[in-house]
């Protein structure tokens, strides 16, 4: 078997999955409008089938990861309506890694050698800086609120940076959003869009967050630049 042909079924089972979401009417049903429209429905089918609604949840989150597809604002959101805060909380920690971790595999597999190469050729010291302070990238990436999470699993994929630290970092960053997310689930009755989660005193303090990690590295370079003189 040539080395390119399991990339081309990975690629073609993704692009699968994406045409039956789309022709499906998966983005329509996966809405906070629907969401609010059926809870009283969703609520009563859980508390009745724990077991099978939590591993629906869970492969619904793992298809929209590997497949890069919008919706896991929702799907969080609705950890917390169906399951409670602390059992949703574990549900949408547990998934998203796992989620994110099978996107940046398949990601990383099916582009990252195509994407390094041009990259290398055409931006270098892009691809130097990456690989120098990368996590310091994958934290402000994960943790700015107008970056959707299955966007920021394909740009991390096809970056230099190593999967292990990546997970690490990922979860770190994308714990705010959870708790919150989850909160909002158990609270939905006062929710009337997706809009209300974020104020913009909210999204301007996640925002400080994410360049605080910036400003600490810049301090301990400057600072050891000055012991060394």
């Amino acid at each position: 078997m040539r080395p390119n042909v399991p990339r081309y079924c990975l690629l073609a089972l993704l692009l699968a999955g994406i045409a039956a979401f789309v022709a499906g009417g998966g983005h329509r049903f996966l809405s906070f409008d629907q969401l609010v429209a059926h809870k009283d429905a969703l609520i009563a089918w859980t508390d009745a089938r724990p077991v099978e609604a939590a591993a629906i949840w869970v492969t619904a989150y793992l298809f929209l990861g590997l497949c890069g597809l919008p919706g896991s604002t929702v799907l969080n959101v609705s950890a917390g309506l169906l399951f409670g805060f602390e059992e949703g909380l574990a549900l949408v920690v547990s998934a998203s890694t796992l989620a994110s971790s099978c996107a940046f595999l398949s990601f990383r597999y099916l582009f990252f050698d195509w994407v390094e190469e041009r990259a290398r050729r055409r931006f270098p010291h892009l691809i130097e800086g990456l690989e120098r302070e990368g996590l310091y990238f994958v934290f402000t990436l994960r943790l700015l609120p107008v970056i959707p999470w299955s966007a920021t699993n394909l740009v991390v994929a096809v970056s230099p940076v190593r999967f292990w630290p990546c997970l690490l970092v990922s979860l770190v960053a994308l714990m705010p959003r959870y708790l919150l997310y989850v909160y909002a689930g158990t609270h939905l009755g006062d929710l009337q869009s997706p809009k209300d989660l974020w104020s913009p005193r909210l999204v301007v303090l996640l925002s400080l967050l994410a360049v605080v990690p910036w400003l600490v590295h810049w301090g301990v370079r400057r600072w050891k630049r000055r012991r060394a003189r």
